[in-house]
């Protein structure tokens, strides 16, 4: 397999147990009220096109695969670049984000063009 990337925050996911992704800060962070005007319409610009174009895989609601957790393919080229500009519209609000890579993500649930999601193995933590 091709190294995948994730984007994450310190926090713990509590289904996971692993860090937490970054689209769930980023929308915390849109409705919080604390950003500029333009600010605020940068994120809802990004977290939109987010929703316009990454499939959210409804195997993520399955308790089964609650320790599961996303990565971006290589292919995913424009995600990634927009995962960037989130990135650091996150740090200028002081949230720390990590850039994980791995080539083994463990046992795959999931899988399209963009983005792989997969249990990881037992005691790796991402």
């Amino acid at each position: 397999m091709s190294t995948l990337i994730r984007f994450s925050i310190l926090a713990t996911d509590p289904d996971s147990g692993h860090r937490s992704g970054i689209l769930v800060v980023a929308h915390e962070l849109r409705d919080d009220g604390a950003l500029t005007a333009s600010e605020h319409e940068r994120l809802r610009v990004l977290l939109a096109w987010f929703t316009a174009n990454l499939p959210v895989p409804s195997v993520l609601e399955d308790i089964e695969h609650r320790r599961a957790i996303s990565w971006f393919k290589p292919s995913a080229a424009e995600a990634i670049r927009r995962m960037w500009e989130l990135k650091a519209v996150l740090e200028e609000h002081g949230h720390h984000v990590a850039v994980l890579r791995t080539e083994l993500p463990g046992a795959v649930v999931y899988e399209d063009d963009w983005q792989v999601v997969s249990k990881p193995p037992k005691g790796v933590r991402y």
